[in-house]
């Protein structure tokens, strides 16, 4: 055996695993040097666009969206991005600031969340943080159709704002090849309605709606098209390495700038396969902090797997409900019972009722369609122990394993992982094992 350290969001567990087994991490990336002073002069000499302090003066209010928590954005303190936008808004006489969070479809974040995430610029006079609700009809305004949604609806607070920000992390996106640009707007402040096309399951069987790709994305696409609708007036976004320290910063224009971006990542965000794997280990990221989220590194993880392979997930939830919303259930639910195949050809039904969340159950279906069977998928998740079984496809591996004792989740999470892959590497010949430490932020591709 040898030991394999295995970042579980801002944690970390030694694991043991086979000595054999192949593990395959992304190449660190320089860390930029004067972080802070590079944020500032990113706003003062951006890509395509005029100098934030120049875009703001004379102006009475602005919006700045930021991501929720699910999304390691460098946002609180001297060298987070937040608190220059905010001086320089400040020092161009911007009176009224709406800290906007684009929540899309999650759930709210709580004001502990908040401050923890975003510091105390978020709660300093003439400051007013507020949580997107893409349900909220109240909060939202139509400003006009798609050829695939016929109302689109923005937030209120941003369409009111005499300039008009936004913010976010540049990675790779299962659906919509990277995150960041035009996300903050589509699906970060728009109504439910809007995810209904942007997340329709005709676009998310197209096979451009994958991780690195752009190009005839029609999930990029919808997006971009929105963003445009809404108003971008500058953008702040962010690239990090594996160890979530900031590689790169890009402001200005929402095109412009997000491509500079996309191009700076280039190949740091990919891993070169030889082979495909029997037993891939990967973990959830700092997204995963429900089984919902955990979706993007089952994605890039089946990238690497065998047909009829098996994925080894690893994750340790912080979200209240561990599973995530009731919509999210409701599919899971019945992808349980109908079974991968079937549930894709009802939801691709023309009769098909579409149902909030039932996109990140189309990605979950295409990962079992590669494993063969849901049960190939094994979730190692210490938060899923007290879970009624059938409420997953997966096999849960706390049936598997019980918690001992006073055991943290870490520690539980590390036996149940190293229970499972004793029980799946045990047989002559001894299966092909790999490892993805770096979880959904790496995208396998095989040569």
């Amino acid at each position: 055996m040898k030991t394999v350290v295995v970042p579980i969001g801002k944690e970390r567990v030694d694991l043991r695993v086979p000595r054999d087994a192949e593990v395959l991490s992304l190449k660190k990336e320089e860390v930029l040097p004067d972080l802070s002073e590079k944020i500032r002069e990113s706003l003062n000499q951006p890509i395509g666009a005029k100098p934030l302090a120049e875009l703001s003066l004379g102006c009475d209010s602005a919006c700045v969206v930021v991501s929720d928590n699910t999304r390691p954005v460098p946002y609180k303190g001297s060298e987070g991005i937040l608190q220059p936008i905010v001086e320089t808004l400040k020092a161009s006489k911007v009176r009224k600031i709406c800290i906007l969070i684009a929540c899309g479809t999650h759930r709210p974040m709580t004001e502990k969340e908040i401050r923890e995430m975003l510091g105390d610029t978020a709660f300093e006079e003439g400051i007013e943080t507020v949580n997107h609700s893409a349900t909220d009809g109240s909060a939202l305004r139509c400003i006009g159709s798609t050829r695939r949604t016929p109302n689109v609806t923005v937030n209120r607070h941003y369409l009111d704002a005499e300039i008009k920000i936004v913010t976010g992390l540049v990675e790779p996106h299962f659906m919509a090849g990277f995150s960041g640009g035009r996300k903050a707007v589509c699906p970060g402040i728009c109504g439910q309605e809007v995810t209904y096309g942007f997340h329709s399951a005709s676009i998310l069987a197209d096979p451009n709606a994958t991780s690195l790709n752009l190009e005839a994305n029609p999930c990029h696409e919808e997006a971009v098209e929105i963003a445009k609708m809404a108003g971008v007036d500058f953008m702040v976004n962010v690239t990090i390495n594996s160890g979530k320290q900031v590689t790169g910063v890009f402001a200005g224009d929402i095109e412009k700038a997000h491509r500079a971006a996309v191009e700076h990542l280039g190949s740091h965000v990919s891993i070169r396969l030889e082979k495909q794997y029997d037993v891939v280990v990967t973990q959830a990221g700092d997204v995963g902090v429900n089984h919902y989220q955990c979706a993007k590194a089952a994605v890039e993880a089946s990238r690497a797997v065998k047909r009829g392979g098996k994925i080894l997930l690893l994750g340790n939830l912080t979200d209240p409900d561990p599973v995530g919303g009731e919509n999210y259930k409701q599919m899971l639910k019945q992808l349980a019972d109908s079974g991968h195949r079937e549930f894709i050809e009802k939801i691709q039904s023309p009769d098909w009722i579409f149902i909030p969340e039932q996109w990140q159950v189309q990605m979950w279906s295409g990962v079992f369609e590669k494993l063969g069977n849901p049960k190939n998928l094994i979730s190692c998740m210490p938060q899923l122990e007290d879970l009624e079984a059938g409420s997953i496809p997966e096999t849960n591996a706390a049936a598997l394993v019980k918690r001992l004792p006073d055991e943290g989740n870490l520690a539980y999470l590390q036996r149940m992982a190293e229970y499972v892959l004793a029980a799946e590497t045990t047989g002559h010949p001894a299966p092909d094992v790999l490892l993805l430490p770096d979880g959904p932020y790496a995208v396998p591709l095989t040569i």
